[in-house]
């Protein structure tokens, strides 16, 4: 019935299509396809879809609002803003490419990012936005069915945002998670007030990002990825609102940055209450990070610790290309934070305070950059990490460095790395190169060698291992991408045994994932495009007892996309996926198109098939409507999940509805 019903949509649709206005690829899913299963977590997506909603002004537009483009390094910054000082304002966006160092493909990137505005009309502009959504599970997981779960199912979002002529913006954010009883269950609001380009000052939840994220940054950052060179150098966006649904990842308080002759100083300030697991009256054991406060248990974790941080950063940059940035904070704690397994967590964070500083640096040549930072937490811990991109003509290439030492303790870093986001116990090596072949062949490749020092939770033993991938990207024809990508994982894993005496032994057991992807992306029209997607994977092991016979697992996935926009207010995207892999450890992740600021990288494992259908309406400029209906089947049990979140049966349908407002 469900392949039947695809197939009816797609003629349908096809009859009723005639229009062109689509684009096939999108910087987000290059970008965040292999993240993390972070259904709702898109504070990276809103970075990105800031950048496509308020595009930066290449006649009016700074050297740091510019690197936050994708590509562009503070070289090409500079070039951008040289050539722009030297031959006056840019004329159309396509000027860029007269500018040393930007091609065909470094537009491509960044095209829909940049407007060109003359300066003599630029205007004062005002903007108000509201964002609705509301996400039901149509089939019930048992925690609603048996009363663990006493509050309604749906998933309840609302965000209003404003700004005023470009120099008072703020923000409210609303939001419950199923089961949830109180529509505030998560409410953050900010306001920032920019009387011009040097004082910036921030009130309310907001996060505080510098250097490269060893002494403060976001709970989320880009990872590995087939664009081997952006993720390693993190663009820093300072102080900044914050309206994203993770209930423990803001600050709360103040930030005041000022802007002298070449150099930024900051001063923030912050109280904020996090989610933990209450051990007495004046101790915890530990953060609850995931914001449910569905059940009594969960609800008794909530706001049981206050951090109260007190910190500062002052940056000089552009002297001969050099730039430098210290960072400093003081956190403490209202409770005695603890381990709740002090031997499996010897050197993570316990105590009521602690101290970060940290010193980061830049330097920009013509066809290089260097940049890198080293901090130490308050216990002597350190953290490292260096690294370079080159360019070569047609070749892009980059080098990163990192060493975080097993006990380096610090709540708010973000490293790049294996453990990307843990910044402790993690040494690595990375190396990453673009080779554009042709106007029509491009390569990507990096090979990252990673070593864990000192035991984790998990892993009773030190492990290594490395991270090979390697993408072909074709262009056929001004209408047909064929992209091959080969991916392998090697890394050791503790094996339990038992002795011939009797005696528990931990030995390593080396597991090797490999992934092949087969795509092609076929544009029909400038309103039709299909996207065809055949992916494997193979788990084998080898260890002193696994029989690799029993322990080897394979799994695949095939979708096909259709990408339609029939009119110039309606676009349709649909996608039916099927999937049979041996265990959850041979799953397949797949990153789906979905509402508007929501992420969505699934995890498919089992044998089974999952479709969904997206429509976007925009009658007119200030109002759109996003509808998703999904739905995945398991034909190898009857049953999805475990505990409150099980469903008796093999489906799980999902639909999401949301409304926005923009004047």
């Amino acid at each position: 019935m469900m392949m039947k019903a695809f197939w009816v949509l797609l003629i349908a649709l096809l009859v009723l299509t005639r229009e062109p206005a689509f684009t096939q690829q999108t910087i987000a899913e290059k970008m965040l396809e292999d993240q993390d299963d972070s259904s709702e977590q898109s504070e990276l997506l809103e970075q990105i879809l800031e950048l496509r909603e308020k595009p930066l002004d290449l006649n009016a537009v700074g050297a740091d609002a510019l690197e936050l483009l994708p590509a562009i390094t503070p070289q090409l910054s500079s070039n951008i803003i040289r050539y722009r000082e030297q031959n006056g304002p840019y004329r159309t966006k396509r000027e860029l490419l007269r500018v040393t160092g930007i091609n065909e493909s470094i537009l491509s990137e960044i095209i829909d990012f940049v407007r060109v505005k003359a300066p003599s009309r630029r205007k004062v502009h005002s903007r108000f936005e509201w964002r609705t959504r509301v996400t039901e599970r149509l089939d019930k997981p048992l925690g609603f069915q048996n009363g663990t779960y006493q509050s309604s199912s749906q998933k309840v979002y609302n965000r209003a945002k404003f700004s005023l002529a470009d120099r008072v913006e703020g923000g409210l954010l609303l939001e419950k998670d199923p089961g949830e009883a109180r529509f505030d269950d998560l409410r953050l609001f900010y306001a920032s007030f920019a009387p011009n380009r040097n004082i910036a000052f921030t009130v309310g939840n907001y996060q505080f990002q510098a250097g490269q994220g060893l002494v403060l940054w976001s709970p989320y950052g880009f990872s590995k990825s087939s664009d081997p060179i952006l993720p390693l150098r993190k663009k820093a966006r300072g102080q900044r609102g914050y309206l994203t649904v993770d209930e423990n990842a803001a600050f709360f308080g103040a930030a005041l940055r000022g802007r002298l002759k070449g150099i930024d100083l900051t001063a923030f300030f912050s109280t904020h209450k996090l989610d933990a697991t209450p051990a007495s009256e004046v101790s915890v054991t530990g953060l609850f990070a995931t914001g449910l406060h569905r059940t009594e248990t969960e609800k008794t974790k909530r706001d049981q610790l206050k951090e109260t941080i007190l910190g500062g950063r002052i940056a000089v940059r552009d002297v001969w290309g050099i730039g430098l940035g210290v960072t400093a904070y003081r956190a403490n704690f209202d409770k005695n934070i603890q381990q709740a397994d002090p031997e499996r967590n010897r050197f993570k964070f316990s105590g009521e305070s602690n101290n970060l500083i940290g010193i980061d640096w830049s330097y920009a040549a013509r066809d290089i950059d260097l940049f890198g930072e080293v901090a130490r937490s308050k216990n002597g811990g350190r953290a490292l990490v260096a690294g370079t991109r080159v360019r070569l003509n047609a070749i892009r290439l980059a080098f990163l460095y990192r060493n975080y030492a097993r006990d380096f303790q610090n709540l708010h870093a973000f490293g790049f790395g294996e453990k990307n986001g843990t910044t402790q116990n993690e040494i690595g090596t990375y190396t990453g190169m673009n080779y554009r072949i042709s106007s029509s062949t491009n390569l990507s490749a990096y090979y990252d060698i990673f070593k864990f020092p000192w035991r984790s939770f998990f892993q009773p033993l030190p492990v290594d291992g490395h991270d090979f991938l390697a993408q072909l990207e074709h262009k056929i024809n001004k209408r047909l991408l064929l992209t091959l990508r080969f991916r392998e994982k090697t890394r050791e894993e503790a094996e339990s045994l038992v002795s011939d005496t009797g005696r528990d032994l931990s030995r390593l057991v080396e597991r090797r994932q490999q992934q092949w992807r087969l795509q092609l992306d076929l544009r029909v029209s400038g309103s039709i495009a299909f996207r065809s997607r055949f992916q494997t994977v193979r788990n084998r092991f080898n260890g002193f007892s696994t029989d690799a016979s029993d322990s080897n697992e394979d799994g695949f996935l095939f979708y096909q996309d259709i990408n339609l926009q029939p009119s110039r207010s309606l676009r349709i995207r649909s996608r039916l996926t099927f999937f049979n892999t041996d265990s959850f450890d041979s799953g397949v992740f797949q990153y789906e198109n979905d509402l508007p600021g929501v992420v969505t990288n699934r995890a498919l494992f089992g044998r089974g098939e999952r479709w969904y259908l997206l429509l976007g309406y925009q009658p007119f400029k200030l109002f759109s409507l996003s509808i998703k209906y999904s739905a995945t089947r398991r034909n190898d049990t009857d049953v999805i999940g475990s505990g409150p979140e099980r469903l008796q049966g093999n489906l799980d349908r999902r639909l999401a509805l949301q409304l926005e407002t923009q004047l």
